[in-house]
């Protein structure tokens, strides 16, 4: 087998170089993908011939050069030196990677400048040194650890120090300043308290398929609440203190409070920290977390709880416990969200109070081996190991294997766990937002045995399957954007399942060297052939579309964030996404490694 070798990293632990060379990949991999695919070469560089990408960007009217030190058809490619020269010019200049990146972005300005909105170049090129920033801040404070390694749930959740594979602004953090970050976002670690606020109950709109809502806020707020007492007519709203901070300078919050129709109780009770997606955060002493609104820009959303997601989050809670979802597909979990509550107010959709309740089993030592797949995948520091390497080095030491078959027995695990989303959607016509950060995967006994979906807010029910799935609930009829026809969900299925999260195990092995991604691309399509022999329904027709179009969905990140456009507002739709070549179509695997692996 040949084997690509594995992505490099500044030798030296210094943050600004990590941090530089990681945003210009993670940039000009979107552009790649998005823009411009370059235009393949080759030079000699230390005696050796080096494959490389060659860019002309008119708007600096100059020719941009990257060395290509690890290739990838899954997922980005990983960069070396670069260089530049004008036009007429002979010899290449080295170029600084944040220099390049500007230039690109520039150079992007300039190509969209008719379909992108005012001002949208001088945002990105904020957005981008702002995530370059941040970036180098965490590779500087995880210098001094020694693995990339952490055993439980909540350690995994924050340790996450390049963020999004394959996006433009993988850090960036609008309305958050450094030291409220040092303490609200995952990286941090920080633990702090709520903020309550106490209203009628008349004013609350709430729901709860989980027990009484008062009993767990309750006991959420018990300490606070020995000297700061609610009465029987009202109920507690628990905020996170940057959404209190802001809802406070709000003129129709401000007017309730001075009205007495609504309390500031302060801070106090259970002190939680945050998980990976800054708003939703945990505690080991809470049987339940808690998501929020944020008035804070996590790279191209402003992250807000909407009504209809509220009531989404109770109706699919309910519609997994009906259809026995976990007894059927033991292989596939999920964390629920059966409760939310928010202060209603006349004329206004949502307040800003609103708070979603998601369940939080992985507490202390119960969330050993309990990893999402972004952290399970992310790339490791300098002078630390990789977190999916260690995985596999370890069970190939415990099962006596050489390194790449073990490689190949835990990813063969990992692809039947996958499975059960499948045969989920061909059973049911339930599909799963599925990319890395909502997929926690079970390693707690060595192999990949269980995986476990979270966010309910993320389904898409099949139009096919109405009928059904609203007998079995009707209260599905009432939620706005949860069905989408066959060939939507598809397309995003794809995207989220295969490209975002099966292509980033791939990947991230071939990066480590511990197996090529050919093989495991022909053992990914052997996978999906096999299963589709067992499918009837609408996984059948999915698995179809894997395996015989010549393109597949991906997610349009730089567009977006050229757009303007926020991801979690409606309406954005199909400008989202984008097609792609599809790398288990038949044309595209001609290689004959993947032919000799498809024959076994």
């Amino acid at each position: 087998m040949v084997m690509m070798p594995r992505a490099p990293m500044p030798a030296a632990h210094d943050p600004q170089a990590i941090a530089a060379a990681a945003t210009f990949q993670s940039f000009a991999n979107c552009y790649i993908r998005e823009i411009d695919p370059g235009c393949a070469t080759c030079m000699a560089l230390d005696g050796c011939e080096r494959h490389c990408l060659d860019w002309y960007l008119s708007a600096q009217r100059l020719h941009l050069r990257a060395v290509v030190a690890a290739d990838s058809r899954t997922g980005p490619k990983a960069f070396g030196p670069l260089f530049s020269r004008h036009p007429g010019e002979r010899d290449w200049q080295p170029m600084d990677p944040l220099w390049a990146m500007q230039c690109l972005v520039q150079d992007l300005a300039e190509k969209t400048a008719g379909e992108s909105r005012p001002g949208a170049g001088l945002e990105l090129m904020l957005r981008t040194l702002q995530s370059c920033a941040r970036i180098a801040t965490l590779a500087g404070q995880s210098a001094g650890r020694l693995d990339n390694r952490p055993e439980g749930f909540l350690e995994s959740e924050q340790s996450l120090v390049f963020g999004h594979w394959m996006h433009p602004t993988p850090k960036s953090l609008t309305g958050m300043s450094d030291w409220q970050s040092a303490v609200y976002a995952p990286e941090g670690a920080g633990r702090f308290a709520l903020t309550y606020f106490a209203a009628p109950r008349e004013m609350v709109r709430s729901r709860s398929v989980a027990g009484s809502l008062d009993a767990i806020l309750r006991e959420m707020a018990a300490h606070l609440l020995k000297t700061r007492p609610i009465g029987d007519g009202e109920m507690l709203l628990p905020m996170h203190p940057l959404q209190a901070e802001a809802l406070l300078l709000e003129p129709r919050i401000q007017a309730l409070i001075e009205a007495g129709r609504l309390r500031l109780l302060g801070s106090g009770g259970l002190r939680f920290t945050a998980s990976s997606s800054v708003r939703t955060i945990a505690s080991d002493d809470c049987d339940w977390m808690l998501k929020f609104s944020l008035p804070v820009k996590i790279t191209n959303s402003l992250r807000l709880n909407r009504r209809h997601e509220l009531d989404a989050g109770v109706a699919m809670a309910r519609l997994v416990e009906l259809l026995d979802l976990q007894t059927r597909l033991p292989k596939l979990g999920f964390l629920r969200d059966p409760a939310y509550l928010t202060l209603d107010l006349p004329g206004a959709c949502e307040s800003g109070f609103e708070v979603i309740l998601r369940e939080n089993p992985y507490r202390g030592e119960k969330g050993n081996g309990i990893v999402s797949l972004a952290a399970l995948t992310a790339p490791a520091l300098p002078g630390r190991h990789q977190r999916l390497a260690a995985s596999v080095e370890r069970m190939a030491g415990y099962a006596g294997m050489a390194r790449t078959d073990a490689a190949f027995h835990w990813f063969d695990c990992y692809l039947d766990c996958v499975a059960a989303l499948v045969r989920l959607y061909d059973e049911t016509g339930i599909a799963l937002e599925a990319h890395q950060q909502n997929m926690l995967v079970d390693v707690s006994r060595g192999w990949p045995s269980r995986v476990i979906y979270r966010d309910s807010q993320g389904f898409y029910l099949s139009e096919r399957h109405r009928p059904a799935l609203t007998a079995a609930l009707p209260d599905l009829s009432m939620v706005a954007d949860l069905f989408y026809p066959e060939t939507e969900i598809r397309r995003r299925f794809g995207y989220y399942l295969v490209v975002n999260q099966v292509f980033a195990v791939i990947h991230r092995m071939q990066m480590e060297g511990l197996a090529d991604e050919t093989c495991l691309l022909a053992r990914l399509r052997n996978h999906l052939a096999h299963l589709s022999k067992s499918l009837r329904g609408s996984g059948l027709d999915f698995v179809r579309h894997l395996l015989d179009d010549r393109t597949i969905t991906t997610k349009a990140n730089l567009g977006v964030r050229v757009a303007g456009i926020d991801e979690l507002e409606g309406g954005a739709g199909t400008a989202l996404y984008r097609d792609m070549p599809n790398p288990l179509h038949p044309a595209q695997m001609q290689d004959t490694r993947i032919t000799d692996a498809l024959a076994s």
